[in-house]
């Protein structure tokens, strides 16, 4: 797991609004003590413009040790949020402070956590389009002790991505295809003979296939599932579908995943690519997947 340090190379500091002001103000101090050659304005002026110094150490430690990597991050769909984690490790005996982790200008999130703690920090985001989508970069900053001074690291780019499934279009039958040993055309399982039970409605699901006295008695939408005695194979081809690239793509994308939930056997035709018929995770999975990057 790639992993991304904190350190004074890519560490950076800045004085705050407040530590602005407040420098200007023991100026100001100075300026009377000398003029007035006053020692307890001196003693003051001395021990706050000391105070400050120690500030900006702590400020910089409050950061320096601190370890950023990517937690779990699973693919989904296009148009849906992308939910992802960072993992903040603490591998000091020390404490941490009003930790803020910068997303894109997004610094709503600040945490504390103690001597060697690891911190998963769950994010989302949403995303629009299929293929590959790299995680962006991270940035953390820190306002602690005082306020007076600003400190933050470059941006963390460990170049992270993941996979993004084509959006399923609506819902629309599947193909009349051939069994493997027979000569009989088979469809999608659509009869109300081969009722099998509920699951939890899915945008696209066929009107006709909902459960609306479920929905009636105040229980949510669902969808109602279909079983055949014999399972049936289909292919689904390039050639199955019309319009636009993108819209055949979503489209063989919707029939993949109402074949997986019911079922039955699938391979797709595309050109170029063709994937034997099966019916598994790992054929879900790899079907989506030449999808996302067609």
């Amino acid at each position: 797991m790639e992993e991304f340090c904190l350190s004074r190379k890519n560490l950076y500091m800045l004085p705050t609004r407040h530590g602005i002001i407040f420098s200007l103000v023991l100026l100001a101090m100075l300026l009377v003590a000398v003029n007035y050659n006053n020692s307890l304005a001196y003693i003051m002026c001395f021990t706050l413009f000391s105070t400050v110094m120690v500030s900006m150490l702590y400020t910089h430690r409050n950061l320096e040790g601190i370890c950023l990597s990517y937690g779990d991050c699973r693919p989904v769909f296009a148009g849906n949020n992308l939910s992802y984690t960072i993992i903040l490790r603490n591998r000091s005996e020390r404490d941490r402070y009003d930790i803020g982790i910068d997303i894109r200008g997004d610094q709503s999130r600040r945490r504390d956590f103690s001597a060697n703690e690891t911190l998963h920090v769950e994010c989302n985001t949403k995303v629009k389009t299929r293929g590959w989508y790299k995680l962006p970069p991270v940035q953390v900053n820190t306002h602690f002790p005082l306020g007076l001074f600003f400190s933050w690291s470059r941006q963390a780019k460990m170049g992270r991505k993941t996979l993004v499934y084509p959006r399923p279009a609506g819902w629309k039958e599947f193909p009349v295809r051939y069994a493997e040993s027979s000569n009989k055309p088979m469809q999608g399982r659509n009869s109300n003979d081969d009722y099998s039970g509920l699951r939890q409605y899915r945008k696209g699901d066929s009107p006709q296939h909902i459960d609306w006295k479920t929905f009636a008695r105040g229980k949510g939408l669902h969808s109602k599932e279909f079983l055949g005695g014999d399972m049936p194979l289909m292919m689904f081809s390039w050639n199955d579908t019309q319009g636009d690239k993108e819209q055949r793509i979503s489209l063989l994308t919707r029939w993949i995943i109402e074949a997986g939930v019911q079922g039955i056997r699938f391979g797709i035709d595309l050109p170029g690519y063709y994937i034997a018929p099966s019916n598994d995770e790992q054929q879900i999975a790899k079907c989506l997947k030449i999808l996302a990057l067609y």
